[in-house]
């Protein structure tokens, strides 16, 4: 009796301990199924392509008109400040100069700048003369004329004493000032023999004759002898435009080698009393066609230099072409040297390919 109670105490207890145990297996499995799931991850839902409608794409936005639209009346407007600056008339030169700056706001650097602040100066000193000027005096209608000697004494010393400080002044000035522009500017202005300057230029000169030179480097583009007056303005004002374009070579001319028709042979004797036969004069060949020179021609390329960052003159291959934007044209094709001078010291060089019968631009930074 008691070992059959015990028998059924120990099934019992090997049954709670499979069922705990298949229990524990089943939970560890669903947790580790579980943890896979959780690491994976989920499948974004494709959405479907939405339709667009058929409609044209929008205008691409207006650029604003460039500041080289102003170009031209910028140009005007320099022009007719330069000749009111001739014609002294300050007023106006002014006007016309702080015009033009207000349709090149961002051209600080350029020589309107300068050209403003010499015509400003300029109406200064003529606002100043005119108010330094002497009034002449009237005698007084109620003084009397001295009778005594002491009396006529004193007056004439006063009276000398007030020219010598209405003259003082006028010894004082002995000087001019010359006012030296030009179109382009930045030419070398040389004031008897001597650089002074860069156009445009206001020069305090001595009172006489001066000779003076506008030159590019070595090239001496204009000279004038100006007279200049006793606290006076001298304005001289030249557009040498012309003689800073390099003109094309021309091409050279290939020689032709002249030709010479051959003798005719001797005609044989005719018969006594029989018709000469007339001689047979050969047609002149036309010369061949001067294929070199177009050869020539074709090995020449085109050059465009541009420097918004830098103004300064160009120089290629060691001679001069101006102020950029320039335009060298028939260049030798092959490597150039392009440089770029400011007051005659070499801020930028380059070595450019020049192709031949195309034109290369250069931009210069």
């Amino acid at each position: 009796m008691g070992s059959g109670t015990t028998n059924v105490k120990n099934q019992k207890t090997w049954i709670a301990v499979i069922l705990l145990g298949t229990v524990a297996v089943n939970a560890g499995a669903y947790l580790m199924v579980r943890s896979r799931k959780a690491a994976q991850p989920e499948p974004v839902a494709t959405r479907p392509p939405v339709p667009t409608p058929d409609v044209a794409p929008p205008p691409p936005p207006v650029a604003p008109p460039s500041e080289d639209a102003n170009a031209g009346l910028v140009r005007a407007l320099r022009a007719s400040g330069l000749a009111a600056l001739e014609d002294r008339d300050y007023d106006r030169a002014v006007a016309q100069f702080t015009e033009a700056l207000k349709l090149r706001p961002n051209d600080k650097d350029s020589d309107l700048t300068r050209l403003l602040g010499i015509a400003t100066d300029l109406r200064s000193r003529d606002q100043g003369h005119a108010a330094q000027a002497p009034t002449p005096r009237e005698p007084s209608p109620g003084r009397a004329t001295p009778r005594t000697r002491a009396a006529k004494l004193a007056a004439a010393r006063a009276a000398r004493e007030q020219q010598a400080a209405q003259a003082g002044p006028q010894e004082e000035a002995k000087g001019g000032l010359l006012l030296v522009t030009s179109t382009p500017p930045g030419l070398v202005v040389l004031v008897d023999g001597r650089a002074v300057d860069l156009t445009p230029a206001r020069l305090p000169v001595s009172a006489g004759t001066h000779r003076v030179v506008l030159a590019q480097g070595e090239r001496r583009l204009y000279e004038e002898t100006v007279e200049v007056e006793a606290d006076a303005v001298r304005s001289l004002n030249r557009d040498l435009t012309a003689e800073l374009t390099p003109a094309a070579p021309k091409p050279a001319a290939v020689p032709v080698a002249a030709v010479v028709p051959a003798s005719p042979p001797a005609a044989s004797a005719a018969p006594t009393g029989g018709p000469v036969a007339p001689a047979h004069t050969p047609e002149p060949t036309p010369p061949p066609e001067p294929s070199v020179a177009k050869a020539a021609v074709a090995q020449r390329g085109d050059l465009e230099v541009t420097s918004p960052g830098l103004y300064g003159e160009v120089w290629i291959n060691g001679r001069p072409y101006g102020f950029p934007p320039i335009s060298a044209q028939a260049l030798p094709s092959g490597p150039a040297r392009v440089e770029v001078r400011v007051n005659g010291e070499v801020k930028r060089r380059m070595t450019v390919e020049v192709e031949p019968g195309r034109s290369t631009r250069v931009r210069v930074k």
